[in-house]
């Protein structure tokens, strides 16, 4: 897959949608007919429709754009009848920080309202407090410019942050609340049944923050490597460290090649017991990740398997619980 790990906040976004003909995707069907009087809501990826269907219940209707493993929020292109379906919406509900992109386009196009759309980033206090840091250092810095002739990559790691904030608990957990009060908005009669189902998933996201915290004594100090820096934000809330070659996985998020140095390096940290585990994306398999997952069992180095979207036949909670087990188990 072709995708960039870490943007600024926020995007710059110029010009206007580029429209492909057609789409195979979950937002290019048909809205709810009319009488099923549901709030239509339209989120970027099935994470964010799962949160809303869990939280609307049967007043709403949460049709993601992107429902397939295979499509690549990152590099996704929308269609018109994303376009179309977005126009339609009453909410819209994305990840923001570049990761969906295409929905910022999309809204821009449209020119949504504050009101209408919901970016996950906007009540995360990762994004808040990273991009904050990000403006102090910029305040601070005086003389020449440091990162003069850097490329434009480069440049944009610089007090950039991850943006694969739903493996964040606390983010999902603020996100619901303001959801639940968006819908209530929407639709005042059903206020307190949004209020109701909104207050079951905050118990059911406190009690994995209590696995996650739990965690952080087994694993404070302990070290891990990604292949893509998905799950992240869940491993550093266990107190983990991340030990992963600078560049390396970037490299592969980003769909380039990975350097033999940092392949080196990988082996040789593996080999020294610097790193407790390996997180594996499993939806972004290549040659160059089987290498790296063979460099960590060659080394008797646990290997966790990890998804970027909802897997099928799940939800959020249990997929999260998943996670947290698999660590869990890496911890006795």
């Amino acid at each position: 897959m072709n995708r960039r790990t870490l943007r600024l906040l926020p995007v710059a976004l110029a010009g206007t949608l580029a429209l492909a003909a057609c789409g195979g995707n979950a937002a290019s069907q048909e809205s709810a007919p009319a009488g099923q009087d549901r709030v239509q809501v339209v989120t970027s990826t099935t994470v964010y429709a799962d949160l809303v269907s869990r939280i609307g219940g049967d007043e709403v209707e949460a049709t993601p754009v992107i429902n397939s493993v295979s499509q690549d929020p990152h590099s996704y292109e929308a269609t018109s009848r994303d376009k179309l379906a977005l126009s339609k919406a009453q909410l819209v509900v994305a990840n923001g920080g570049g990761y969906d992109a295409f929905m910022d386009v999309l809204a821009k196009d449209l020119k949504l309202s504050d009101s209408t759309l919901v970016n996950a980033v906007d009540t995360s206090p990762i994004a808040e407090g990273e991009e904050g840091a990000a403006d102090e250092h910029a305040d601070e810095a005086t003389g020449p410019d440091e990162h003069a002739g850097e490329t434009a990559e480069e440049h944009a790691a610089h007090g950039a942050f991850n943006e694969h904030i739903w493996y964040d608990l606390e983010s999902m957990r603020l996100l619901t609340d303001e959801i639940a009060k968006r819908l209530g908005t929407l639709k005042p009669e059903s206020a307190a049944v949004f209020t109701e189902n909104a207050a079951a998933l905050t118990s059911d996201l406190k009690a994995l923050e209590a696995r996650v915290e739990k965690l952080h004594g087994a694993l404070d100090g302990k070290k891990f490597a990604m292949t893509e820096p998905v799950p992240f934000h869940l491993l550093t809330d266990m107190g983990m460290a991340d030990a992963t070659p600078e560049g390396l996985s970037e490299s592969i998020e980003g769909g380039g090649e990975v350097s033999p140095q940092a392949f080196n390096e990988m082996g040789k940290r593996f080999d020294a017991g610097e790193i407790d585990v390996l997180a594996y994306n499993t939806q972004t398999e290549s040659p160059q990740t089987e290498r790296i997952r063979k460099q960590a069992e060659g080394a008797k180095v646990p290997v966790v398997d990890f998804t970027e979207t909802l897997p099928e036949n799940t939800d959020y909670v249990s997929w999260m619980g998943s996670n947290i087990q698999a660590m869990e188990s890496v911890a006795k």
